[in-house]
């Protein structure tokens, strides 16, 4: 049940409500997957209607442009959760499965490691690395890069450091160092740690940033090289056959990705 008004009407009969937001686009697959597989499904929706107040925000209009540049957001969906007096309490990005997706809210609406909690226990004393690995990660989507960064440095530091924790730390850090067009940080992370659960988010981090500064040979050489790696990702195959096709290179190679891609996805995610 999406509220019809705006954000200050949801804020004026919140009282003790959580709302939630979700940031959407007409063109990015993933809002899409969104509504389809997680809002439709019975157990989100009850909970939802029963918990929150829940506005569906198009990120493209007048009104939506100005709101997500407000929260910094950096990706779509975001889905944003603000307590009755506006502030912050959580927020994440993309499409989540429903049991994943029902159990955040379960989180959120019990207070379990929401931005203000974890803000409260590190301020009371609880530096270990658990803590400050979750709250760099918020500070990051919150566009807050230079609070991350210390919390990021930090971990690296610290004796309980899991090696999650450090694969994480290090990508952030690396990654980093994009924003002042050194790409050798990064480019030996995926190198070094090809082992990290963040070696696809790297990648395809440095392959946008390829495409940005109009570096394509490295872009090449780079897909050339994951295509094979993420052979079973779909998205990723994708990905590779939609930019062979913008540049007009390796059109046999990304038609046979492609087709691969479909096969993998399955008639039941092509709706037919």
């Amino acid at each position: 049940e999406w509220y019809p008004g705006n954000l200050d009407e949801a804020l004026a009969i919140a009282d003790k409500k959580i709302i939630m937001i979700d940031f959407y686009t007409n063109w990015w697959y993933a809002c899409s997957l969104l509504d389809a597989n997680t809002f439709s499904d019975s157990n989100v929706s009850k909970y939802l209607n029963q918990n929150f107040i829940n506005l569906k925000i198009d990120a493209d209009s007048q009104y939506g442009r100005k709101l997500f540049s407000e929260y910094n957001g950096t990706g779509y969906p975001l889905l944003l959760f603000l307590d009755p007096k506006k502030n912050e309490l959580e927020r994440f990005y993309g499409f989540l499965e429903p049991e994943l997706f029902l159990q955040k809210l379960i989180d959120i609406q019990n207070g379990k490691n929401t931005f203000p909690i974890l803000q409260a226990q590190y301020d009371a004393g609880d530096n270990s690395a658990e803590t400050m690995s979750i709250l760099a990660s918020k500070y990051a989507e919150r566009g807050n890069d230079s609070l991350a960064t210390i919390f990021y440095q930090n971990i690296i530091l610290s004796k309980n450091v899991s090696s999650n924790m450090f694969f994480e730390a290090k990508y952030f850090l690396s990654s980093q160092k994009l924003k002042t067009g050194i790409t050798t940080e990064l480019e030996n992370y995926i190198r070094t740690y090809s082992e990290s659960p963040f070696l696809k988010d790297a990648v395809n981090k440095l392959l946008r940033y390829y495409q940005k500064n109009e570096l394509t040979d490295n872009e090449i050489l780079y897909f050339k090289k994951y295509i094979e790696i993420f052979s079973d990702d779909p998205w990723f195959l994708n990905q590779f056959s939609w930019r062979m096709t913008e540049i007009n290179l390796n059109l046999d190679l990304a038609l046979t990705k492609i087709n691969h891609a479909l096969n993998i996805i399955g008639p039941d995610e092509n709706g037919v």
